[in-house]
């Protein structure tokens, strides 16, 4: 009877012990939802996003790290009149939030470092993670130290965070979600690019009815193919990689642009999460150039004439050529380069060579064209033929003279003898 009692004692407390534990967790839960801003009011705040603990159980006595992410609130307001002669404006600008300290505090666990990690602004939408590392108490049981957090002229806020220490309570499990790809981040328009999309699943718990949505920015990228994903289930430290395909546009801008890709996917107790992710790609024009005439001026070349030797640049891509220059191995004394500086996307120009008078002949030569784009220095080499006609073309012109004369002068005697002889 007495062995009955005993043991019935010892469940009542250990029964004891654990609703005191899911107690504690149910108040610090409510201490830390009453304790968040719901909104920036009159003067600029920040909440706790997020935390994690590692590892999630802490063995008495053990080592780890306690990580909170901290973000700002939506950043309020403030107006100031400024006067113009007789006109006074109002200007609103926003407050944002100047951190001067971020402590953890704690009676039972002490906090080897990272006792004051970040002071300065956090701007709109902004996430700093602050890691603190700790050591765990000697008894077991979940204990709750505070993250405070000193706002200049602002809301200051104290979070207390929930550390399990050798308890069998599961404190805050929950899937979470990240987006990752491979696709090469330099692109060129008018291109057609395919990687993988990976979903992956960090949190402490399964995450159901996934559902991702790659939006593109039409015009300029548009996904092909598969854009819509749907994933059943997703367990802790799952991955799902998917095939996904963008069209980039040839007349997209240059740059650096954003693939919004909507997630959203059910947790434990069947309410949904919703989460925004990108996919980043560095737009990076090419340009193409090739050559669309070669002329001399004048057109007919002599012997010993000085002449201009005229190439027509074209560029055909869909990026901006610079620094292009021409050279030509031609032996003929004067200008053997040119310089163009930039050619736009389908726009020419042209490259003049002006040169001295040489012999006549044909003469085969190299001319190189040399430009940068985006994607770094070019070099375009063409074989040309340059034909130099000998002498003025003064005698042949003398020589046909002589014999329209001859010709006109035998006619006439013709006709004369034949009138005659009638």
């Amino acid at each position: 009877m007495k062995k009955e009692t005993r043991s019935l004692r010892h469940h009542q407390r250990t029964d004891g012990k654990i609703k005191d534990c899911i107690m504690a967790i149910l108040v610090a839960c409510i201490i830390a939802m009453t304790m968040l801003p719901a909104s920036a009011g009159e003067s600029p705040s920040v909440i706790i996003k997020n935390y994690t603990v590692t590892p999630a159980v802490l063995m008495p006595g053990e080592i780890g790290t306690l990580t909170v992410t901290i973000s700002s609130t939506t950043p309020s307001t403030e107006q100031t009149s400024v006067t113009y002669g007789t006109d006074v404006a109002s200007v609103t600008s926003s407050i944002i939030p100047y951190i001067d300290s971020i402590i953890l505090k704690s009676n039972d666990f002490e906090v080897l470092d990272g006792g004051s990690h970040f002071e300065g602004h956090i701007g709109p939408e902004q996430e700093i993670p602050v890691t603190f590392l700790i050591q765990a108490p000697s008894q077991s049981g979940v204990y709750f130290p505070e993250v405070w957090i000193r706002v200049s002229g602002g809301q200051s806020i104290k979070y207390p965070v929930p550390v399990n220490v050798n308890t069998q309570i599961s404190v805050m499990r929950t899937p979470s979600l990240t987006l990752d790809n491979t696709f090469d981040t330099q692109v060129k328009p008018g291109t057609r690019i395919t990687s993988e999309l990976i979903i992956a699943n960090t949190g402490s718990s399964q995450a159901d009815n996934i559902q991702v949505q790659v939006r593109g920015t039409p015009p300029s990228v548009i996904p092909a193919g598969v854009s819509s994903i749907h994933i059943e289930s997703l367990p802790p430290g799952g991955e799902f990689r998917q095939n996904i395909t963008l069209l980039i546009d040839k007349n997209a801008p240059t740059g650096l642009i954003q693939v919004p890709i909507d997630l959203r996917y059910a947790v434990l107790d069947g309410s949904f999460v919703e989460q925004e992710g990108n996919i980043g790609l560095d737009i990076r024009g090419e340009a193409d150039i090739g050559i669309t005439s070669v002329e001399t001026s004048p057109s007919r070349v002599q012997e010993h004439t000085p002449f201009d030797l005229i190439i027509r640049v074209q560029n055909t891509g869909t990026g901006e050529a610079k620094t292009v220059d021409a050279t030509t191995d031609l032996p003929i004394p004067g200008g053997s380069q040119a310089f163009i500086g930039k050619i736009k996307a389908g726009n020419d120009a042209p490259a003049t060579f002006i040169l001295e008078g040489t012999k006549a002949g044909v003469y085969n030569y190299t001319t190189t064209i040399r430009y940068t784009d985006d994607w770094g220095v070019h070099t375009l080499t063409r074989n040309l033929t340059l034909n130099i006609s000998g002498g003025d073309g003064s005698g042949t012109i003398i020589m046909l003279l002589i014999l329209v004369v001859a010709l006109g002068a035998g006619g006439f005697w013709y006709f004369r003898k034949k009138n005659g002889e009638e």
